[in-house]
């Protein structure tokens, strides 16, 4: 069989593969398994050793298991410790102490260590000091093989190169190695199937072939089918073990919306929302980042860039998440309890500061998404944070060495934020520094505040400068308007005055228009009493009349009578009293018209003398007191020798551009427009009149009376002559 002949044609055998090929499997699920049931003879005690932060003490405890003492007790693993430290001498040591005391009736061992990969890491950090006796002691191991002990180590196949940095380790690597190749089809169905025969249950073939095509030939293919079976034993096979009942898996119990690759981050999600929700709330929130800031510490990228594990004391993932140790330890007792194992030691190991916890492994970094995103992910988070860290590092040297090379104030507002969530055990994993670090920070937040201070006085120097100039601003501006109101008020007071004083001359004319108007009509009214008495006069003399007409009437009948009997007599009479009363109808028609004559002189309309009438046409409302001692003045003078008719003003709301006087009639008004022309040059100063003929245009027209004028007044002021 390959694992009791094979290995076991060396005393040192070194196994290689990549992460998740089985490399521990093997090994305890194969060589240990059946050591352990006698294939090799009876007697056979196994142990297994991790380098760790003590590569040699994690041996020495391993090989005292192999002798049968507990590694716990100090003073039994102290021999070994010491043996180890001899480098090539150290084979001959340990067979000298398994042949002493209570180890002289030990069987034959077989140690593995296993993730050798961590010496060199341990080489890296703390030295390479013990890195160097352990590969002597394999160098001589392969040499000179202790009798009945057997040597196996299992590491990751990209550290192959990292074993010729130890003296001539790589060529004993070369004698003793064995590349571990991928499982073949029947032997992945063999490991899903049969262990569950040895609990009294089954997996059905569909179900494990299922299981192999959807976990694909991955990095991750065994670790991937080994949860997704342990979660569809939990759900689907548990109680029935437990019961001792035979339990079966089948095809219809596999999660086919997750897959494998879907069910283990999944499954990291639950417990982490479950942890969350079990720790108490912390005023800054900080409990809902354990879990990040564990698994941030627990993982690392190597060199090539892929994230690896990191074990770490509890203790130091203490100080690094700012967690109280008990409240931490119950977090990583929810992943490291039965049916999670997401974190190791196994949950039956008690926690103490000085136990190691690690990722149970690599393949929850790579595919769980809350861990491995490549964006926001928590490994690519803390490897951003580590760059900031090493960066600041760089500017505490640069500070170190001229004191006024400190970050800007922006730059400095973000790692003041930023540096709430990292302590001096965190800035230990990127170099330390973290007093330097402090100090940087504190002279750049001081030169910017006095930056900012500085900004804070020129913006207050500006903000006074700009109520100043405002308040100047405003001065001005009142002042002028006080000015402008001055000067307003000035001029108001100004046209105030001539508009009293206008005001006052037209008074003055009005009363000397409304004084010659009461002389006019008084002495009209004289001329009309006067005319009034001989009115009546006359009327007395018609009626005088009448009434001798009445009695010729008489007598001319008498006449007509007698001249019936007396016809040459009545001819003649007749003709004589027709001569009579022709004459005294001629009388009688002069008194008449003599009686009517005074009723028409004594009417004031002037037109029935048969002179010319001016209409007063204005075009704004404030000419109309001027034009109307216009009209009198123009109603006392006479055209022609006869009166000048002025029968009123008339207000129209037309625009003219000047002043003109309007004739209709060419023939008529040849002689009368030039001495009305002239009137209205004396009576008028302002605006100037000129003559306009419209004759042509009203030619035909009936609508026109003869002798007709009008006289049109443009907007603005009309000023008459004092003459």
């Amino acid at each position: 069989m390959f694992y009791v002949g094979e290995p076991f044609a060396h005393d040192l055998f070194v196994s290689y593969g990549d992460s998740g090929c089985g490399k521990r499997s093997i090994v305890r699920a194969g060589l240990f398994a059946q050591l352990e049931r006698g294939c090799m003879g009876p007697g056979w005690r196994t142990a297994i050793a991790l380098p760790r932060r003590s590569p040699l003490w994690n041996v020495a405890r391993a090989l005292t298991r192999l002798a049968g003492r507990s590694a716990d007790d100090t003073d039994a693993v102290l021999p070994w410790r010491r043996a180890l430290n001899q480098g090539c001498e150290a084979p001959a040591a340990l067979v000298a102490l398994r042949r002493e005391g209570a180890c002289r009736d030990s069987g034959p061992g077989c140690l593995l260590i296993d993730q050798f990969e961590e010496l060199f890491q341990h080489a890296r950090l703390d030295g390479p000091a013990e890195a160097q006796l352990l590969a002597e002691l394999l160098m001589a191991w392969q040499a000179a093989p202790p009798d009945g002990l057997y040597l196996e180590t299992a590491m990751r196949s990209e550290y192959l190169g990292a074993c010729a940095r130890c003296g001539r380790l790589a060529e004993t690597v070369n004698a003793c190695q064995y590349l571990l190749p991928p499982m073949e089809h029947a032997d992945l169905l063999r490991a899903v199937r049969e262990p569950a025969r040895l609990y009294g249950g089954e997996v059905m073939r569909p179900l494990a072939e299922r299981l192999i095509a959807d976990a694909g030939a991955s990095q991750d293919q065994l670790p991937l089918m080994h949860h997704t079976l342990m979660r569809l034993f939990e759900e689907h096979g548990a109680v029935a073990s437990a019961t001792g009942d035979p339990w079966r898996i089948e095809p219809q119990h596999f999660p086919s919306d997750l897959g494998c690759a879907g069910l283990l981050p999944t499954h990291a999600d639950e417990v982490t929302a479950r942890v969350i929700a079990g720790l108490p709330a912390a005023p800054t929130g900080g409990s809902s980042r354990v879990v990040e800031d564990l698994f941030r510490a627990l993982t690392e990228p190597n060199p090539d860039g892929h994230a690896i594990r990191r074990p770490m004391r509890l203790d130091e993932q203490a100080d690094i998440t700012d967690c109280p140790l008990p409240q931490l330890a119950d977090v990583i007792d929810a992943f490291r309890a039965d049916g999670v194992n997401f974190l190791t030691p196994p949950l039956a190991w008690p926690l103490c500061p000085e136990t190691l916890v690690d990722v149970g492994h690599e393949a929850l970094i790579r595919c769980w998404g809350a861990l491995a995103g490549e964006q926001q992910g928590w490994l690519a988070r803390e490897f951003r944070n580590g760059l900031v860290w090493r960066s600041l590092l760089v500017q505490a040297d640069s500070f170190e060495r001229d004191p006024s090379n400190v970050l800007g104030a922006t730059t400095t507002d973000e790692r003041e934020r930023w540096m709430k969530r990292r302590n001096p055990a965190w800035a230990r994993r990127y170099g330390g520094g973290w007093a330097r670090v402090q100090k940087l920070l504190a002279a750049s937040a001081a030169a910017r505040d006095d930056e900012r201070e500085r900004v804070r006085d020129v913006e207050r120097r500006k903000r006074r400068q700009r109520r100043w100039f405002a308040l100047t601003g405003v001065i001005v501006v009142v002042a002028a308007t006080l000015l402008a109101v001055s000067r307003l008020e000035a001029e108001q007071e100004r046209q105030a005055k001539l508009a009293a004083q206008k005001d006052s001359e037209r008074l003055q004319q009005d009363l000397a228009l409304l004084q010659a108007t009461r002389d006019s009509n008084s002495d009209l009214r004289a001329e009309l009493d006067a005319e009034w008495e001989r009115g009546l006069r006359l009327t007395e003399d018609l009626g005088h009349a009448r009434h001798e007409l009445q009695v010729l009437q008489l007598e001319l009948l008498q006449v007509v009578r007698q001249a019936r009997t007396n016809k040459p007599s009545v001819s003649q009479r007749l003709q004589q009293a027709a001569a009579q009363a022709g004459s005294e109808a001629g009388r009688l028609n002069n008194v008449a018209a003599a009686a009517t004559a005074p009723v028409q002189a004594a009417t004031p309309d002037k037109a029935a003398t048969g002179g010319a009438r001016l209409y007063i046409q204005i075009t704004d409302a404030g000419q109309r007191a001027d034009a109307q001692r216009l009209a009198g003045a123009l109603a006392r003078s006479s055209i022609g020798g006869k009166s000048l008719a002025v029968p009123g003003t008339e207000f129209i709301k037309v625009s003219v551009r000047q002043g003109a006087l309007r004739r209709f009639d060419a023939q008529e008004c040849q002689i009368e427009a030039p001495e009305l022309m002239a009137l209205l040059a004396r009576l008028v100063r302002s605006p100037p009149i000129q003559l306009e003929d419209n004759s042509h245009r009203y030619a035909g027209s009936k609508s026109i009376r003869q002798r007709h004028y009008e006289l049109w007044l443009p907007a603005g002021d009309l000023v008459l002559s004092g003459r």
